[in-house]
């Protein structure tokens, strides 16, 4: 399969992704899954799953942390509350969902202690190796492998993408004919990941568009 696991729709207030465009752009780049991993909540993938119907979908969340970003893989319900990182990380596994660290070297989003996310890496199930918009990802790539290997942790990758021409910036290939499969690579590090890093233009239009989505002036607002 090819997949990339980490995508928002414009349910992120951040993103301007439809479902149709995503779709679009997940097929003409050959992508088998994506993952929609929208922040802080789950209402945009289960939708996605809905309307995406030739690509298979993952639905998953990217929460703040107070060490950084955190993504629920395979998670179908979200949390009444505010939780903590490692309240976060028990929660999805009561889902049997897989927690995956976010770009944890990117200094760009991650505004805590290095060491501090050096240390929550070894919660969680997965090591998010590489991210496009990491403007260091192919050398961040090579620490991370690493570290997820010392560490005994899989490893995931994902676009980030927040505008359509993005996805499938980052991709994983593997072995695998289904979800299920594609998790348990992921798990067990069987998989080859390919880097694409975001253009400055692309990062200055998706925050364009982030300054007017969040105006309500392109994209309706989720409803």
């Amino acid at each position: 399969m090819k997949s990339d696991l980490h995508i928002h729709t414009f349910y992120s207030h951040d993103a301007i992704n439809t479902f149709d465009e995503i779709e679009k752009y997940a097929l003409s780049n050959g992508l088998d899954c994506i993952a929609i991993t929208d922040h802080e909540r789950l209402d945009g993938a289960l939708k996605a799953i809905k309307h995406i119907t030739k690509v298979s979908v993952i639905p998953g969340i990217e929460f703040y942390t107070e060490y950084g970003h955190l993504i629920g893989l395979n998670i179908y319900k979200e949390p009444h509350r505010k939780l903590s990182f490692h309240e976060l990380i028990d929660f999805i596994r009561s889902q049997n969902g897989i927690s995956i660290m976010a770009h944890p070297l990117d200094k760009t989003r991650n505004k805590t202690q290095e060491k501090n996310v050096m240390d929550a890496l070894r919660y969680v199930d997965i090591i998010e190796v590489a991210n496009a918009h990491d403007p260091k990802a192919k050398i961040n790539y090579i620490v991370l492998s690493k570290l997820a290997e010392d560490l005994n942790k899989g490893v995931s990758a994902g676009s980030d993408s927040h505008i359509p021409s993005t996805i499938g910036y980052v991709y994983i290939i593997d072995d695998s004919e289904d979800t299920e499969g594609l998790i348990e690579n992921l798990l067990r590090r069987r998989v080859k990941i390919y880097i694409r890093i975001v253009s400055v233009n692309q990062r200055l239009k998706k925050l364009l568009y982030e300054v007017l989505h969040r105006a309500r002036l392109y994209r309706p607002a989720p409803t």
